[in-house]
């Protein structure tokens, strides 16, 4: 199946460049915020004010214009781009509960009949194998496992107009011709809705070949192998900082208490302890679902650089002998097969679309602790995904030694609370820190 990618501006907040206009007037004019938005609402000098002010690099009145955009047929490395401008929102098609098989894949335009051919070659037997593996009962979340990063996906984003154009800018600076795509289309759509912020739009950069190539032999890598945790950093007086930090905060008040400040609607103080980590054998499926957590500092290896030799074995398919054979078959094969693709250079520039979901790879990313709490709170449960659940325990594991008079109030729900937010939902079982004191 071949579609093309497709973005469309579906919402726009209303008076969205009234709001902006109203914003560059609020420093230097008299009156209060309403008067002042009632006024910009009549349109008079909005469009020559707004350029002005972002003559003078005053850019952050654009946050104030918000679009939701509408994204399908794009590949799942295109979803994985747009994911990591972590001032926006997103939803995403699930690939835990949704079958994939007839999704189709990205296929890039301008490529020639007989390189064409062996693209989609490759692609169908990945797609094959996942349906067979659908097929013989083995549930999605690791099927999805042999789905190729080209494959199709479809989702939600909303995101002020500052960041769209700083998300359009990257996209065409990355000089992959999908993205370039993606990025012409909303161009051309914000500049019929916002001039002045098209008028911040760069031209597109040229198309780069991909810089990775295919690693020496095909690995299969177990869960208890894979998502290796590492801790880089942590305070060195988290007790000081956080008690600085309560003292501030609630003036008055009696000594900290930190089971009362875990619990607390809005635990601030957590902000000012920060924690560094390595994770080393993330499969692509975890790698999105820990980028989507957006307030961290993380950094991601291009998927372009990706060699992709090693590959997540999940336990479920290493336990079914019917299940283990398609799946080591279907990597087997990718990953002869990539090493022949790579040697055409009509192909070679595009192989990270046919790096397998499985492959592993490696990040760092640093997070307050109050980020980590929820984190930690929403991936370890026991619903969660099995794969960003061993990472979520992992992290704690790794931070509780450092200050174990805060992290033993981290955990699932279930073990915070006490109570399990999933409803009917609900797995009936004690999360794996519900027992601890």
């Amino acid at each position: 199946m071949e579609t093309t990618p497709q973005a469309r501006i579906v919402s726009v907040n209303q008076y969205g460049e009234a709001i902006c206009a109203g914003a560059a007037r609020i420093s230097t004019t008299q009156g209060n915020a309403l008067d002042i938005f009632e006024s910009a609402k009549e349109g008079a000098g909005n469009f020559a004010l707004i350029k002005k002010v972002l003559r003078s690099g005053h850019c952050s009145i654009l946050e104030h214009a918000v679009f939701s955009i509408a994204l399908w047929n794009v590949s799942a490395f295109a979803e994985q781009f747009f994911i990591e401008f972590r001032l926006a929102s997103f939803t995403v098609k699930s690939r835990r509960y949704v079958d994939f098989g007839g999704q189709g894949y990205y296929v890039p335009s301008g490529l020639p009949e007989e390189a064409r051919g062996r693209y989609c070659q490759y692609m169908d037997g990945l797609f094959d194998a996942y349906r067979r593996l659908l097929a013989l009962g083995a549930p999605k979340e690791d099927a999805r496992f042999l789905l190729p990063y080209a494959f199709h996906s479809s989702f939600f984003c909303t995101i002020n107009a500052r960041q769209l154009v700083r998300l359009i800018n990257a996209a065409r600076a990355r000089g992959v011709p999908e993205l370039s795509d993606l990025a012409g289309q909303l161009a051309r759509q914000l500049e019929a809705l916002f001039p002045n912020a098209a008028a911040l739009l760069s031209e597109d950069a040229a198309a780069r070949p991909a810089d990775g190539g295919v690693e020496d032999g095909c690995v299969l890598v177990t869960p208890g192998e894979a998502g290796k945790v590492t801790l880089l950093q942590a305070p060195q007086q988290p007790e000081k900082l956080l008690e600085t930090a309560w003292r501030l905060a609630q003036p008055g008040e009696g000594p900290l208490e930190m089971a009362a400040l875990v619990s607390s609607g809005r635990p601030r103080e957590l902000e000012h302890l920060n924690y560094g980590f390595s994770v080393e054998g993330l499969s692509l499926p975890a790698l999105t679902h820990l980028t989507r957590h957006r307030m961290q500092s993380i950094v991601i290896p291009p998927l372009e650089r990706i060699g992709g030799g090693r590959q997540l074995l999940p336990e479920s398919v290493a336990g079914n002998a019917q299940w283990r054979e398609v799946y080591e078959s279907a990597l087997t094969m990718a990953f002869e097969r990539r090493e022949q693709l790579s040697g055409d250079p009509e192909l070679r520039r595009y192989g990270f679309y046919c790096l397998p979901s499985a492959t592993l790879t490696s990040v760092a990313t640093t997070m307050n602790a109050r980020e980590l709490q929820l984190f930690i709170r929403l991936r370890s449960c026991n619903r969660a995904q099995w794969e960003i659940r061993n990472v979520a325990l992992r992290m704690l594991k790794a931070v509780e030694p450092s200050f174990p008079a805060l992290f033993r109030h981290y955990g699932p729900a279930c073990h915070t609370t006490g109570e399990c937010p999933e409803g009917a939902l609900s797995c009936g079982k004690p999360s794996p820190r519900a027992d601890r004191p």
